[in-house]
Parts: structure tokens; C-alpha cells; sequence
């Protein structure tokens, strides 16, 4: 009988070392989900962060290279503009003076 009840305790204290294992086990995957969860939201934020910053980077460089653009057509079309104001200025001027004296001869000086 005592061997009997030893077998027995023998089984029980294997059956709680077994049920102590398994807990310990599911415990231990639960820290690691865990922690791959939480690698993975620090992966997931970190690549948006990233991505932003280089939608940024990009938007900025893209800014940049029309704004020069931008200054460069600008600057060719005012150096047309002088070229064509300076090559008909005389035009203009002879022509107010043409319809200047026009109008005095018609309806006199008064």
C-alpha cells in the first residue's frame, strides 16, 4: 500500500510539474506575442515616420526646383518685356504725339 501511495504522489507531484510546465510555457509564449506585437507597432511607426519624412524631403526638393524655375521664366520673360518696350518706345512716343497734335488741330487749344 505505501508503495502504492507513493506511485501515486509520484504521479500527482509529475502531473503538477507537467501543469507548472505548461504554464509557465503558455506564459512565456504570451511575453513573446507580446513583445512581437509591440516590435512590430515600433516597426510599423517607425517605417510611416520614415515615409513622411521623405514625402516631405521630396515636396520641399519639389518646391524648390519650381520655385527656381519659376524666377528663371520670370526673368527671361521681363528681359523680353524692356527688349520689346525699349524697341517700340520711340513707336509710342511719336504715335501720342501724332494723336496728340491730331486732336489739338481738330478741336483746337483750349
Amino acid at each position: 500500500m505505501k508503495m502504492a501511495a507513493n506511485l501515486i504522489d509520484e504521479i500527482k507531484a509529475a502531473e503538477e510539474k507537467t501543469a507548472k510546465s505548461v504554464r509557465d510555457v503558455r506564459a512565456d509564449a504570451v511575453k513573446r506575442l507580446n513583445k512581437a506585437v509591440s516590435d512590430a507597432e515600433i516597426s510599423i511607426r517607425e517605417a510611416r515616420q520614415s515615409a513622411m519624412k521623405q514625402f516631405r524631403d521630396k515636396v520641399q526638393m519639389a518646391e524648390r526646383t519650381a520655385e527656381a524655375k519659376a524666377r528663371s521664366i520670370v526673368s527671361e520673360r521681363e528681359t523680353g518685356a524692356k527688349a520689346f518696350y525699349a524697341k517700340h518706345r520711340e513707336k509710342v512716343a511719336g504715335a501720342a504725339s501724332w494723336i496728340t497734335e491730331e486732336v489739338m488741330s481738330r478741336y483746337g487749344r483750349s
